[in-house]
C-alpha cells in the first residue's frame, strides 16, 4: 500500500513536472514527412508536425517521463507499415513531445491511429474514479502548460476495456485533467482519431481554452493492477482545421 501510495504521488505531479519544464524549455520543431499521410481526415487539415514512425530512431525526437518503472517503447514494421509498440509489464512511462500551437485564438486538431494488443488485467469492474484499476493499455495527452503550471490544463484521450465510448471524468490525479473514452473493447484492427481539440476542451472544462498547447504525449500503463499491457500508435499528428489559424 504504501508503494502504490509513493508512486500515486509521483503520477499526481507527473503532468505538473513536465509542463514546468516546458514552459521553461518548449521549442519549436518542424520536420517534414518522411512518407505520404494515408489517413483521411474529417476535415482539412493544415498539419504542423508529423509522427510517422518510419525510421528506426524515429522515437530520438520523443522525451520520457518514468513514474514506475520503464515501458518498453519500439519501432516495429509489419510489411508497409511501420508504428510503435509499448509493451508494460507492471510499469508506468510515457512518452512526450514539447510543441507549440496556438488554442487561444486558432483552431488547433489532433490526429493518430492507435490499436490495443493486450488490455491490463483488472479484479474489479473498470472505472475512471478508482486508483486500483487506473490502468488503460492506451492513452494520448494534449497539454496546455501556463505560467504557474499549477493551473495548466490537459486533454486526456483513452482506449478503455470495457468503459462505453464517449465516457468522461475528471483525473484522480489533478482536476485540471479531463478524460475522455474515444475507443473500448478489443478490436482487430488499427483505428483512426482526428479531435477538435478547442471542441473537446470546451465540452470538458466549459470554457475556451485560457493557454496554448505546449505538448503531446501517449503512454501505455499496467503498474497499479500489476499486471501487463500492450498497444501499438501511429501516424501521431498535430496542427490547425483549415482556416483555422491566425
Amino acid at each position: 500500500m504504501r508503494s502504490r501510495s509513493r508512486t500515486s504521488r509521483i503520477y499526481t505531479l507527473f503532468l505538473f513536472v513536465i509542463l514546468l519544464f516546458l514552459f521553461i524549455t518548449i521549442v519549436y520543431r518542424h520536420v517534414p514527412a518522411k512518407k505520404p499521410d494515408t489517413a483521411a481526415p474529417k476535415y482539412k487539415t493544415e498539419i504542423v508536425k508529423p509522427f510517422l514512425f518510419s525510421e528506426e530512431n524515429s522515437l530520438k525526437e520523443w522525451e520520457e517521463k518514468i513514474f514506475k518503472g520503464k515501458v518498453v517503447y519500439r519501432i516495429e514494421k509489419d510489411k508497409d507499415l511501420s508504428y510503435v509498440r509499448a509493451t508494460s509489464d507492471k510499469s508506468a512511462s510515457a512518452l512526450y513531445y514539447k510543441i507549440k500551437l496556438d488554442a487561444k485564438t486558432a483552431k488547433p486538431i489532433a490526429g493518430w491511429k492507435w490499436k490495443v494488443g493486450k488490455f491490463p488485467v483488472k479484479k474489479t469492474a473498470e472505472s475512471l474514479e478508482n486508483k486500483d484499476v487506473d490502468d488503460f493499455a492506451a492513452r494520448v495527452y494534449v497539454i496546455f502548460p501556463a505560467t504557474f503550471f499549477t493551473n495548466s490544463r490537459v486533454l486526456e484521450y483513452i482506449w478503455a476495456e470495457s468503459l462505453p465510448v464517449g465516457s468522461t471524468g475528471t483525473s484522480l490525479y489533478s482536476k485540471n485533467i479531463k478524460l475522455i473514452v474515444l475507443e473500448s473493447g478489443a478490436k482487430d484492427e488499427w483505428m483512426s482519431e482526428d479531435r477538435d481539440i478547442r471542441a473537446d476542451y470546451l465540452k470538458m472544462f466549459g470554457r475556451e481554452p485560457e493557454y496554448n498547447i505546449g505538448a503531446v504525449a501517449f503512454m501505455t500503463n499496467a503498474e497499479n493492477t500489476g499486471t501487463s499491457a500492450d498497444a501499438m500508435y501511429d501516424d501521431i499528428k498535430v496542427g490547425y482545421a483549415e482556416g483555422g489559424k491566425p
